[in-house]
């Protein structure tokens, strides 16, 4: 298991300060360190609680931040959403009593370049294959490592999402409720079939999906600096 230097942690402590259990709001994690638990039916027979990855997709430094147990709702209601009639069981865990982390910002950024290839195509007339220079497009994905640069760059964003109210966070509650309850279908048939769930619990608002964008840019910019970039796809 990879470890955040200490001195990029400390770095976001300084910004965004600690919770009052102690922890700090954000933080730099290895993306295969944070697990979720998920209840329900497996597709193996298996029924109850196992812990599943929450950050999806291929290893990378991850950008964690905490949420207070206020901003994900009550737990009554929580209860009430996310209890499975069939097995009793909590499809996403139980009510987040000290809060939780969720993914911030995986430290990744993904460019679209042009690639010559050669193809051959069959030509009808000569009855021969012909050679043609073909574009086509090619996913690289940027793995960034953590470095002064990029923390300049995510600094001002932090401090942004750092600022944003309780009040604003739970008013998201509501916005989000109506998302959740179009994905539960989707998350149980996930269930189902052993996938991750990836619930949204983000409570994501116009504000805070400005500063995300933000952060996507912020990648962006680190790679084509080329520092701390290691390109895995």
């Amino acid at each position: 298991m990879r470890r955040a230097p200490a001195w990029f942690n400390s770095a976001l402590e300084r910004i965004g300060g600690m919770n009052r259990f102690g922890e700090p709001i954000f933080k730099l994690v290895w993306s295969t360190e944070p697990r979720m638990i998920v209840g329900g039916r497996f597709s193996d027979g298996f029924v109850g609680y196992r812990k599943r990855p929450a950050v999806p997709g291929p290893p990378c430094w991850a950008l964690m931040i905490w949420e207070s147990p206020e901003s994900h709702g009550d737990p009554l209601e929580w209860e009430y959403q996310y209890r499975q009639l069939d097995t009793g069981l909590l499809d996403v865990g139980s009510f987040p009593q000290r809060g939780r982390y969720r993914l911030l910002k995986p430290f990744m950024y993904q460019e679209t370049v042009k690639e010559e290839q050669i193809e051959y195509f069959f030509n009808h007339k000569t009855k021969v294959m012909v050679p043609v220079r073909v574009l086509k497009a090619k996913y690289i994905t940027h793995r960034m490592e953590p470095c002064g640069l990029i923390l300049d760059l995510l600094v001002p964003m932090l401090k942004a999402w750092r600022s944003l109210t309780i009040s604003e966070k739970l008013e998201a509650v509501a916005q989000r409720k109506e998302r959740e309850e179009k994905e539960e279908a989707r998350v149980r048939k996930d269930l189902m079939h052993d996938c991750r769930v990836k619930r949204s619990w983000q409570l994501v608002q116009k504000r805070a999906e400005i500063i995300e964008k933000q952060m996507e840019q912020a990648m962006r910019i680190a790679s084509q600096y080329g520092r701390g970039m290691a390109s895995i796809a």
